[in-house]
This record gives structure tokens, C-alpha cells and sequence, in this order.
């Protein structure tokens, strides 16, 4: 497992099971990723809470964006959408249980706590022995043999290369979409302030030429000149027409120069220095593995990489971890009967192919969909917020049937 917030869940899972397992992750240290980002937690929340231990569990609010927010009151128990062109509310749709919004960073250090990761490790290979037992081969010279690898290393997994030929493994690109995550801090209290006024703590902005969220990154004090935001933007285009940061800055600025307050106001709080990329959104449908006998797992990304325009990633890693733990757990328990550890792994790897790829595939379609102004108000998140399962009736099913065909001409052309 490596050391982001699905392999740590996974280990908090197996510790408090009694279970031993060791972590490998290949970065150099815990704060080697330099970006940041939010990530909402809702109805996996419960299942988290169940794999940390109870002291753990009690205090995962200080991984949230503002742990002084209550988050079971309106408006922060609501998915609020704004019409960029008027200001005014288009959807404010109440969400299943209780949502809260993470610290990316925060989070995972904070989980960190009470394990030993093992850094600098990057796995090359694994050895099956004859002996059902299985062996890792990192880079640095270093082997680890167990009765169980968990490949929960990313969408870009080592583990699934592995596993799959090159092609069955390779995640797919998401054509044509532009998408940006900038994190800033304005510095002023007035601006801080203004900035949370269409909601707490995170809203979402639609216009016929932007999509935007903006969110809180962190509230390290009251003082809000301490605070981060993060911008996260999208349109249907392509990235080589801004080759640089400085141009990417300004086209950012001049479409969001178009949207309603506050959100304008958050464009223009992004200096022009500003290191701008334009992330590569790409997604792996997920597909049913040989579980080797028992002895390979993918969980997380590694199981289904997802752009994150339905907010549903975090949440479905999270649910891997629960039911990965469940079975180990079950199977190792004192007088336990069970002793198709290989049956059990099989069938939660064709629980997460199925749904790990309805997932990845309507979250793929809401990406194109939320930014095209004719076909939002059909998309997914907009008619069912984050719901994990929505229900389609009959007309919508035509509805998304026919957004979908537009879709897939978007997406090749």
C-alpha cells in the first residue's frame, strides 16, 4: 500500500483489526507533493469513522477545511449552484447524510498518525512464490514478501501495470477539457470574508463559457488574512492554445472577469506569477483483475480513476478500504471459518469492477456535460448532487441517452 489516504485508511483498518501489514510508498518524504486541493467526504463518512480508532475518529475534524463549521446545518448541508450570468441560485439540492469538505494535505497527515511509512520505495515488480506467498521489488534494492499486496498507488497504479497488459492498464485521457486547480490567499481580510459569502464553505459557479468551484483550502487561525482558497475552473477547449502560465493566468482572468460576484472577485486575486498549469484529467474504467490466488488487491484510484466533477472519488476509495478490511478482517479473525481468502478477494475485485466503472463512466460523462451550457442542467450532479446510486427514470434515461451521444461528440472531436 502507499501512504495516501486510501492505503492509510487500509492500515488504520487492518491495525485496529490486529492485522499486521507494512506501507511502501515511493515519494521521499510525506510532504513531498507540493499541490493541494479539497475533497469532499459525504456518505463514505461513516465508514471512515469506523476504520480509525476511536481517538482518531473523534478528532478527524481537524483535517477539514474550517474544523469551527457545523456541518450539519444550512447552508453547508447542501450542494449550492449559481448562474454566472445573474448571481442568481440555480440548484441548492440537500445532500444524503452529512458532508464535509477535507484538507487534501491535511488529511493524509493526518491519517498518517500512528503508522510507519516506509519512504523512497518504488515498486518494479512482483514475484509470485510457490509457497502462495508474494514478493515487491522497489527500485531501491529493497524486497518485502507477504501473503498480500494492495496496490492502492494512484491512478497511474504500478501494482495494475502488473497486473494488466499495457493497454488494459493505461488510463484514458479525457479529450478537449481544460482544467485548472490553483490555490491562492488573498491576504486581506475584506476579500477573505467576501469570498465566502456565496456559501461557507465551497459552491459551484456555471456560466456558457466557465465552470468554476470555489472553495476553502484552510483556516489556519480566525484571522481570515490567514486563510487559502481553492479555484478549481473548466471549459471545452483545447490546452495547447495556452502554452504558458502567464497566458493561461489570463485567459483564467478574462473568463472569470464574465461570472457574478464573488467569484469574479476570486479570479481576480490570482497574481499573474502564479505557477498555472493545465491538469490532465484522465480515467481508468475499471476492469476485473486476477486476483493471483489471493494475493493482489487494487483499491482507490488504483481501482478506479475518476475526473472529480462528481465529487465521487474519495468517497468510493473509502468504501474499497471498508470492504477490503471487512474481508481480511472476517478471514483472520480467531475461529473464523472462513478459508477462501482467493474467492472472497475475487469477488470484491468484481464488486469494484462493476461498480468502479459505472462510476468512472458517469462521472466522465458529467465532466463533458457541466461544461456545456446546453447540456448541464441534464448532467448527473446537477438533477442528483453527489447521491452515490442516482435513480434514473424513463425520460431521463432518454434525456442522458441523448446528452450522451453530444457528449461523445465533444469528447472526438
Amino acid at each position: 500500500m502507499t501512504a495516501g489516504v486510501t492505503g492509510l485508511a487500509i492500515a488504520h483498518g487492518l491495525q485496529k483489526a490486529g492485522i499486521p501489514f507494512k506501507i511502501f510508498d515511493h515519494e521521499p518524504n510525506a510532504s513531498a507533493r507540493p499541490r493541494e486541493w479539497t475533497m469532499g467526504l459525504h456518505w463514505a463518512l461513516p465508514l471512515l469513522k469506523s476504520l480509525l480508532p476511536d481517538k482518531l475518529a473523534s478528532r478527524l475534524s481537524e483535517a477539514y477545511v474550517d474544523s469551527s463549521l457545523d456541518w450539519t446545518q444550512s447552508p453547508l448541508d447542501r450542494m449550492r449552484m449559481y448562474n454566472g450570468l445573474t448571481g442568481d441560485i440555480m440548484k441548492d439540492i440537500p445532500i444524503k447524510g452529512q458532508i464535509v469538505r477535507v484538507s487534501r494535505r491535511k488529511l493524509r497527515t493526518f491519517l498518517t498518525e500512528g503508522t510507519d511509512v516506509k519512504y523512497g520505495h518504488s515498486l518494479t515488480d512482483i514475484h509470485y512464490n510457490a509457497d502462495n506467498t508474494i514478493t515487491a521489488i522497489f527500485a531501491n534494492g529493497a524486497t518485502e514478501t507477504g501473503s498480500l499486496v494492495v496496490g492502492a498507488d494512484g491512478p497511474r497504479s504500478a501494482v495494475r501495470g502488473l497486473l494488466l497488459s499495457e493497454e488494459e492498464a493505461s488510463v484514458k485521457p479525457l479529450e478537449n477539457v481544460i482544467h485548472t486547480n490553483i490555490t491562492f490567499c488573498p491576504q486581506e481580510k475584506e476579500k477573505a470574508l467576501f469570498l465566502r459569502s456565496a456559501h461557507p464553505a465551497w459552491s459551484i459557479c456555471l456560466h456558457p463559457d466557465l465552470f468554476c468551484m470555489l472553495s476553502v483550502q484552510d483556516t489556519p487561525a480566525e484571522d481570515p488574512t490567514t486563510w487559502s482558497f481553492q479555484l478549481v475552473s473548466g471549459w471545452l477547449g483545447s490546452c495547447s492554445s495556452f502554452p504558458t502560465s502567464s497566458s493561461r493566468i489570463t485567459e483564467l482572468k478574462r473568463r472569470g472577469n464574465l461570472l457574478c460576484e464573488p467569484f469574479k472577485s476570486a479570479f481576480d486575486c490570482l497574481d499573474g506569477n502564479l505557477d498555472c498549469r493545465y491538469e490532465e484529467l484522465s480515467c481508468w474504467e475499471t476492469k476485473e483483475w486476477d486476483c493471483q490466488n489471493g494475493r493482489v488487491a487494487l483499491a482507490g484510484d488504483a481501482a478506479h480513476a475518476m475526473p472529480p466533477h462528481r465529487g465521487q472519488g474519495l468517497n468510493h476509495a473509502i468504501q474499497d478500504a471498508y470492504n477490503l478490511v471487512d474481508i481480511l478482517t472476517k478471514h483472520y479473525a480467531p475461529g473464523s471459518t472462513s478459508s477462501d481468502l482467493s474467492s472472497e478477494l475475487q469477488s470484491y475485485a468484481n464488486e469494484v469492477s462493476i461498480r468502479g466503472a459505472e462510476e468512472v463512466r458517469l462521472t466522465k460523462q458529467n465532466a463533458y456535460m457541466v461544461l456545456d451550457w446546453k447540456l448541464l442542467e441534464q448532467s448527473p450532479v446537477f438533477k442528483h448532487a453527489l447521491d452515490r446510486s442516482p435513480v434514473v427514470d424513463k425520460k431521463e434515461e432518454k434525456e442522458v441517452e441523448t446528452a450522451q451521444n453530444e457528449v461523445t461528440a465533444m469528447a472526438g472531436a
